[in-house]
């Protein structure tokens, strides 16, 4: 994990978790509103360029190259070339549809075959859009992006009618996901979620779900495998399962349900130095951490089984590397 943002040791309550660590987040070394979003210092004067566009606009970018800096944007951005950079940056959109119908829209999209880096940027869905980051295309990173007012925070969209490697290639880091919205897509809320994409890694993200949301990570594969994709030291509270990594295809193998043996796989994910903390429910999801089912395929886990080290409950110091929370009463899983 990064440094914190100020200088000294960390105060006691960053090692003991709870409610001060929650509204001091950038003082303990983890992604909070004090160390994401514009670095206004880049800015020329300090100050961003205003847009008074409106929110449901859809503002293209189709030149390859483009740097987008220091800007105020009020519309969806879709980035439709190669090597697009946006940093240093205010988005703010609203598709103007609820529930379905706000299906993969995003502050930012990037679509089939285009790449981008977002850097430092503030995305605000305004409870309007499916996504902050939506990525259909070859390549994206993702740094120090504070993302809220969505359904789900970044998504790794998945398909194989126009495409093998759609949505692969992707790094989400020092990233701040939090105060998501029901309004959007099917009102299951995801920090992180693929349905099938490649090469990825995770790193150092602050995911504050409530215990009514999905998840934080959902790694499924219902439309291309899910591989070789790393989450590593995240600060994670809350979802239902704060984790997901599901071979569900072509089923989970549960009751009347077809085994997911012979369809697509999610294999090589892996999951390390994760900081749990139990701010959102005593599970830290409402129901665990991992989630699993005795009885189905592969255990309701990935195809090749769970990779896991090193991961613990702040608060309790617990390793759960081996299975969810337990003690102190708790039922989890």
């Amino acid at each position: 994990p990064a440094a914190p943002a100020t200088a000294g040791p960390r105060p006691a309550y960053c090692h003991d978790g709870g409610a001060r660590l929650w509204a001091h987040l950038a003082r303990c070394g983890w992604p909070g509103p004090g160390s994401t979003g514009p670095e206004m210092s880049q800015c020329p004067g300090g100050r961003l360029t205003a847009d008074s566009g409106p929110l449901t606009r859809v503002i293209r970018i189709t030149a390859p190259g483009t740097v987008i800096a220091c800007q105020d944007i009020r519309g969806m951005v879709d980035v439709e070339a190669q090597n697009v950079t946006i940093k240093n940056s205010v988005i703010e959109s609203n598709s103007g549809k609820t529930g379905e119908a706000a299906n993969g829209t995003a502050g930012i999209k990037i679509e089939d075959g285009a790449s981008a880096i977002v850097d430092h940027v503030k995305i605000n869905g305004d409870d309007g859009v499916h996504a902050c980051v939506w990525d259909q295309g070859a390549r994206e990173v993702v740094n120090a992006v504070d993302c809220y007012g969505v359904d789900d925070g970044v998504w790794s969209w998945a398909d194989s009618s126009y495409s093998q490697t759609t949505g692969d290639h992707f790094v989400v880091e020092n990233s701040y996901f939090h105060d998501f919205t029901t309004r959007t897509s099917n009102g299951h809320e995801d920090g992180y979620q693929t349905e099938g994409a490649s090469d990825g890694l995770i790193r150092h993200n602050t995911y504050r779900m409530t215990a009514a949301a999905d998840s934080a990570v959902a790694i499924w594969d219902s439309l291309r495998d899910s591989h070789n994709i790393t989450v590593d030291g995240n600060l994670i509270t809350g979802g239902g399962f704060a984790i997901y990594a599901e071979d569900y295809n072509p089923g989970d193998g549960g009751p009347g349900d077809p085994a997911a043996a012979g369809g697509f796989s999610v294999t090589d994910i892996r999951f390390a130095g994760n900081v749990f903390s139990t701010e959102a429910a005593g599970c830290v999801g409402q129901f665990g951490i991992w989630f699993g089912r005795a009885g189905w395929t592969y255990n309701g886990g990935p195809t090749d089984g769970w990779f896991r080290h090193g991961n613990t409950v702040l608060e309790t110091g617990q390793d759960v590397d081996k299975g969810n929370p337990s003690g102190n009463g708790l039922s989890c899983g």
